[in-house]
Formats: structure tokens, C-alpha cells, sequence
């Protein structure tokens, strides 16, 4: 049966700490794809680029490893991104497949506000990394369905390379090159 992770997320922009999570759980849970759904639209953040260029951007960043592919499956949805609908139209779309949904320990914090929270289990394995300054302290019954890994401290995150963009600073070595071009010359974060 095929092994698929699921990265959900704005991806606003995507950077080289998306993609070190998701080859890292690939490696360490065997999976033989990563889906990367961009939000349409979050309750918890507003994205600044419009769900196209941010599709755009991950289809960039993502083209040189042939385990990673983009799926739009949120966007075309339109409204809001809830993971339980993403996860019910990845198994439509894949079945027979398990997926295991990649996301990181302060996500995972907030899980019993979401959508069906309880319905996700039964869909997918949870994969999270853990993260320096957030303590695992999960309800014993969210712990036992969930696996662990730890992934290297990279400092990156898609708010300094905004930040860094509208100050004017670069951005090479945080995200790939091609989002790099695509950044500039959309006049993205400015």
C-alpha cells in the first residue's frame, strides 16, 4: 500500500525547513510520497500572497526531489482549509494509501479546537517534530496515537523571509532559488 505524508500548510513562503521536515519523515517512516497542500484559507493565518503564487512557489521549490509533489486539493476546494476535509479528499484521490500527516509539535498543541479532531486519527498516522521551547505535553490518548521524531534546528521560518523581503535584505540560502526569482519578480512581501 502506498505510503503518502501529507505537509499542509500557507507555505507563505515555502522554505528549506518545510522541505528538511518532510525529507527527514519521508526517510524515517519509509514514505513513498509527500503530498504539499497549500491552504486555501486559514482561520489561523491570514496568507499575503494570493493561494496561486503560493502553489506556484511549492511546485518550485519542490521540483528536484521526485518524492514530493503539490496537490491543490485545498485551493480548488475554495473557503476554508480544515485538515479533516484535506484529509478526506487526499483518501478519495490515493485510496488504497495511508497517509501520515507531517506537522510539527506546536501545531499538534491546539489539535482538540480543530474540525473532527477526533475523526483524524482514524484517517492518517500522525507524524511531528518536535520543536526546542515547546515541552510534549499531549492528553495520554493524543500521545499514544502519535510518532515522534526530531528534526535538526534550522532558524527559518516564512515570517523572517517576509520580514527580510520588506526591509530589503536577501533571502538566498532560506528557501529555494527559483522562489527566490519568484519573489522579486512578483513583487511579493514588499
Amino acid at each position: 500500500m502506498l505510503k503518502i505524508g501529507v505537509m499542509g500548510g500557507s507555505f507563505d513562503p515555502i522554505h528549506y525547513g518545510h522541505l528538511s521536515l518532510a525529507s527527514l519523515a519521508a526517510f524515517k517512516f519509509g514514505l513513498d510520497l509527500v503530498a504539499f497542500v497549500p491552504t486555501n484559507f486559514s482561520l489561523q493565518k491570514k496568507p499575503v500572497a494570493s493561494p496561486l503564487d503560493r502553489c506556484a512557489m511549492v511546485s518550485m521549490a519542490i521540483s528536484n526531489d521526485s518524492r514530493f509533489f503539490l496537490s491543490k486539493v485545498d485551493v480548488e476546494r475554495g473557503g476554508v482549509t480544515f485538515a479533516f476535509d484535506t484529509l478526506s479528499d487526499l483518501l478519495s484521490l490515493y485510496s488504497p494509501c495511508r497517509l501520515f500527516f507531517i506537522l510539527g509539535i506546536d501545531a499538534l498543541l491546539g489539535i482538540e479546537k480543530w474540525k473532527n479532531w477526533q475523526d483524524l486519527f482514524e484517517m492518517t498516522k500522525f507524524i511531528v517534530s518536535e520543536r526546542p521551547g515547546y515541552p510534549i505535553s499531549l492528553p495520554k490518548k493524543i500521545e499514544e496515537k502519535v510518532e515522534f521524531f526530531s528534526l535538526p534546528l534550522l532558524s527559518i521560518s516564512s515570517t523572517l523571509i517576509r520580514r527580510r523581503v520588506a526591509k530589503g535584505e536577501p533571502i538566498c540560502y532560506l528557501t529555494d532559488p527559483l522562489v527566490c526569482s519568484f519573489i522579486r519578480e512578483r513583487g511579493l512581501y514588499r
